[in-house]
């Protein structure tokens, strides 16, 4: 409900928009020529709120994602330096601004890795303070919702960190930094209770392209980033070995290894196998993504132009 206030804000009150920018370091400006929410128009994820702002002779995108409690997932601010690069190529504005909408407290659980790709912040509380001098009783309702939300998120968004899981991706990961550094697992400083999912995101030479290994499913994952997951899948699933299977998902088409389920709780020593199983599969997985067919097909049916790989796809790593 706080995105769609925001929306209403910016859409309504020229005031705010001309302090906002100030409060952001942004040109002046306090004109919005458009407001979108929960914008997902390419493979590159979805977007809480967009607004396109008239500053001088530019338009500025402005996109923001909405944190009230939930953790950031893997590369989740990234994507909205991507989506505003997209952006900018299809001339939706001349530049773009990327923040993060939420209480104050939120941002000291935001890792260094996703604070450096954000240009602002914006917080509950400033919109709280800003509503309240405009007018405390006309607002009312909105400050409310923002101050519900606070309170809301002060026991929701915290991801309660656990030792029993930290030292199981600090374990996995000096396995996998040693024997298996094609996989780029990056280090974890302190892991949640929940934590049963490792992404590696840096394993692949594509742009939203990743690996997962998933200890509570039992298998591990490729994921392809494409528009069009149906067709992806469709054309992956020519080309697997005997006892592979495919995934979708929204913006995306997978291929998955069945490998057993692991209680990540456990002692090391005891699942040190059956995690060599799992790194075991993912290399697979890695060779498989850079055949030549397979790097042909997954580029096939992306749904997007070839510029967006880092890297020629198909070449070992």
């Amino acid at each position: 409900m706080t995105d769609l206030l925001l929306c209403e804000l910016l859409g309504t009150k020229p005031k705010l928009v001309a302090d906002l920018c100030a409060h952001l370091g942004l040109p002046a400006s306090s004109r919005t020529t458009s407001i979108r929410r929960s914008v997902h128009e390419t493979s590159l994820g979805e977007t809480d709120v967009e607004a396109v702002l008239d500053v001088g002779s530019e338009k500025v995108g402005l996109l923001i994602e909405n944190k009230v409690r939930a953790v950031l997932m893997p590369d989740q601010l990234g994507r909205y330096r991507r989506r505003g690069e997209d952006g900018r190529s299809r001339n939706l504005w001349d530049r773009y601004f990327v923040a993060v909408f939420s209480p104050e407290a939120y941002r000291a659980y935001i890792p260094p890795e996703d604070s450096v790709v954000v240009d602002g912040f914006l917080t509950y509380e400033w919109l709280i303070a800003w509503l309240t001098k405009e007018d405390p009783d006309q607002n009312a309702f909105k400050i409310h919702v923002l101050s519900e939300a606070i309170r809301d998120a002060r026991t929701g968004y915290v991801k309660r960190l656990d030792s029993r899981m930290t030292n199981f991706h600090q374990s996995v990961y000096q396995i996998a930094a040693g024997e298996f550094p094609e996989l780029r697992m990056a280090w974890l400083e302190q892991a949640g209770y929940d934590s049963s999912i490792i992404h590696l995101p840096h394993a692949l030479p594509a742009r939203g392209d990743s690996l997962v290994m998933k200890m509570k499913m039992g298998t591990v994952e490729l994921r392809v980033e494409t528009r069009d997951p149906i067709g992806a899948e469709r054309a992956l699933n020519a080309l697997l070995p005997e006892g592979w299977r495919t995934t979708r998902a929204k913006g995306y088409a997978g291929v998955e290894i069945a490998v057993g389920v692991i209680d990540a709780t456990q002692d090391f020593q005891l699942l040190e196998p059956h995690v060599r199983r799992f790194l075991l599969s993912l290399r697979d997985l890695h060779s498989f993504y850079h055949q030549r067919e397979v790097a042909d097909v997954i580029e096939a049916n992306r749904g997007v132009r070839p510029s967006r790989a880092k890297t020629t796809l198909g070449t070992a790593a």
